[in-house]
């Protein structure tokens, strides 16, 4: 009887430490790293050519540009496949727009005007 005892205990003690936690938490970690980037904006490919946003994104000339297309969320649609027919104004043209317009557009509560000016 004392040896069947010390078999359950063992036996016990033994699948305790087989379903270690460290395990589980090594995967919720990768989940977590996976989800980060979400869209076409977050997928990474050296071999191929740059999308729109990142064309725009590496000319210091189109700053403004940049930001009204993140103020109006449209970074997954331009980083999508083209092709694309982009009239690309830069900086230098928004400083040309009367005071406080572009400022006024990047507003959140202008959004949809951003929007439909930028498409």
């Amino acid at each position: 009887m004392k040896k069947m005892n010390l078999l359950i205990v063992l036996l016990f003690t033994s699948t305790l430490f087989a379903c270690n936690s460290a395990e589980k938490n090594e995967v919720q970690n990768n989940n977590t790293e996976e989800t980060q980037s979400i869209g076409q904006s977050g997928v990474q490919d050296d071999a191929s050519q740059k999308n729109v946003v990142q064309v725009a994104v590496s000319s210091k000339d189109h700053t403004t540009l940049v930001t009204a297309i993140k103020a109006g969320e449209l970074v997954d649609a331009l980083s999508n496949a083209g092709p694309f027919t982009v009239f690309a104004p830069t900086n230098e043209a928004f400083n040309k727009l009367p005071a406080g317009t572009v400022e006024g557009l990047l507003k959140p509560e202008s959004k949809e005007t951003l929007v439909d000016i930028l498409q």
